[in-house]
């Protein structure tokens, strides 16, 4: 029921898709909730006394469930409409709706698959998600872009001020059919559920990623999601990404996003604005506010090339630092307008892109 539920919509026209759907046979009990964009599917071994199925309002039913006692749930549907739930000395009736009025969930049929493993899954879109647009007018931004450039699978996302891409690792991925190049985009509503079924560890079974012209669909174990893709061209992102620097920065990651996070309650009333400054081997983080004061930290780094003096968002910043796992991150920087690169010093694997504010 937590797999399922958070997938129905609270703003849905068709009562219907408020409810989650229950079907029984064999020996397990089919979960089943979609919006008609996003689908979500589970198994859970049952004893059946007779086959059947009904769908009943998700929220409430998922309610129910969380809070009743250790004990065993029986369902029974002696109407069409009506659920029967007992667990102890807990009875429930639910009003429903026939199952034959629920949508089906449509078929992922493609010639694109791979399986990865959840940790890696999970680490790509964790690293990656924070950077996607909430301006629902360019709704090609709010996707991410997952994509098969014939060698890896990547991750990609963009708000126009910043990219984060994190490529999954050869041993992470397996059983590749999808010819020399192949992307989607997929809604990040979408991978934020993906995210929330995986095994928190990381170490559950690989997932199976299949994908049509229309729609993906993610399978491990007893659960399956899937989602339509949105339509249209992703930015080139390659093609901006810088290949050679004026200056740099090495420093340890923890310092530098500690430092950034006292910073930021200065900056707050300024856009989060952060000055950074330095050559050599000091680097230093200012901020000012008309209306809060001023703030100020230095911290060791290695700076080469000239004295760097450049401004960036402290959020953008904190939410890239706060999902990198180096020791140390090495920051690539052109002019004090220029996009900045900032990587992992021990991680190939994952790359960061911010655009600088006015000094």
């Amino acid at each position: 029921m937590q797999h399922v539920s958070r997938v129905v919509s609270g703003r849905t026209t068709l009562p219907i898709l408020g409810n989650v759907l229950l079907e029984a046979s064999g020996e397990r009990m089919r979960l089943v909730a979609y919006d008609m964009e996003l689908g979500a599917e589970s198994w859970v071994p049952v004893e059946v006394q007779e086959e059947g199925a009904i769908t009943v309002p998700a929220r409430l039913l998922g309610d129910i469930v969380a809070s009743l006692p250790e004990a065993t749930v029986e369902m029974a549907s002696a109407e069409q409409s009506l659920l029967e739930l007992k667990c102890g000395a807990s009875e429930y009736t639910l009003n429903g709706l026939p199952a034959e009025e629920y949508p089906a969930l449509p078929e992922v049929e493609g010639e694109v698959s791979f399986e990865i493993t959840q940790k890696c899954l999970k680490d790509m879109i964790r690293s990656t998600i924070f950077a996607a647009s909430r301006d629902e007018t360019r709704a090609i931004l709010t996707g991410v872009l997952l994509a098969w450039d014939g060698s890896q699978v990547k991750m990609v996302t963009t708000d126009s001020y910043r990219l984060a891409l994190r490529a999954a690792g050869a041993d992470d991925v397996k059983n590749v059919s999808a010819g020399d190049e192949w992307s989607a985009i997929i809604p990040a509503r979408a991978l934020q559920e993906l995210s929330r079924m995986l095994d928190s560890e990381g170490d559950g079974e690989a997932v199976k990623v299949q994908a049509s012209g229309e729609r993906i669909m993610f399978a491990s174990g007893p659960y399956r999601l899937l989602s339509r893709l949105i339509e249209g061209q992703f930015p080139n992102y390659e093609r901006i990404i810088p290949t050679e620097a004026e200056k740099t920065i090495t420093v340890n990651r923890e310092a530098l996003l500690a430092a950034i996070r006292r910073a930021a309650l200065v900056a707050r009333a300024e856009a989060s604005k952060l000055v950074f400054t330095g050559a050599g081997e000091r680097l230093t983080i200012q901020a000012e506010s008309a209306d809060v004061g001023r703030g100020r930290e230095e911290m060791g780094a290695v700076i080469e090339g000239d004295e760097v003096s450049i401004a960036f968002n402290a959020e953008y910043l904190t939410d890239a630092l706060s999902v990198m796992d180096s020791e140390e991150v090495v920051w690539q920087l052109g002019g004090p307008l220029s996009t900045a690169l900032m990587k992992g010093v021990d991680d190939p694997d994952y790359l960061y892109m911010v655009a600088p504010m006015q000094v």
